[in-house]
């Protein structure tokens, strides 16, 4: 009975492993269809609104909220886990909405995200600081006529979708 009792204990006092990143599209693959287009949406107004800081219909939070929990019951993710897949997922669905924006802006998505893609990967694996994000803003912009406040603030909420898909997947693959 001791051996028994002894090896339930340590079966609990195992450290949890670390997400498997494989498993962090799994949100996505369960966000209902209408929360992913009212998320293209907002992402398409947030990206046209300048000045405003970036909102989001609460009933998109709701369905990456309940996607993320069905999806960490399935693979057994930490809390911790669930929050970055979360974030991750809001990032992901809507960068193909902010490439498009950028592009009739007149902005390359490759170009930039070769521009992200160059800063060290400790930088990419954290949320990035408000110098870090001015500085890959101004280094984006050369052209003079491109030099504007709006496409400052465009370029930043751009990176802003690349910084959180990056360090999202790592805290995940972390927790």
């Amino acid at each position: 009975m001791r051996i028994i009792l002894t090896a339930a204990l340590l079966a609990l006092a195992t450290p949890a492993h670390a997400a498997d990143l494989a498993t962090i599209d799994c949100v996505a693959g369960k966000v209902a269809p209408a929360a992913t287009a009212k998320l293209h949406a907002d992402v398409a107004r947030n990206m046209a609104e300048s000045g405003k800081r970036p909102s989001y219909d609460p009933a998109v939070g709701g369905s990456i909220a309940s996607a993320a929990a069905a999806c960490g019951l399935e693979h057994n993710w930490s809390e911790a886990a669930i929050k970055a897949a979360r974030a991750y997922t809001l990032a992901k669905l809507g960068l193909s909405v902010a490439q498009r924006v950028i592009g009739e802006r007149g902005f390359e998505a490759a170009t930039l995200e070769d521009r992200f893609q160059s800063l060290p990967e400790e930088a990419r694996n954290r949320v990035l600081t408000a110098v870090e994000y001015q500085d890959l803003v101004k280094g984006s912009v050369t052209e003079e006529a491109k030099q504007t406040r709006e496409n400052a603030e465009l370029l930043a909420e751009y990176f802003a979708f690349l910084s959180t898909i990056q360090y999202a997947s790592f805290d995940f693959s972390q927790a």
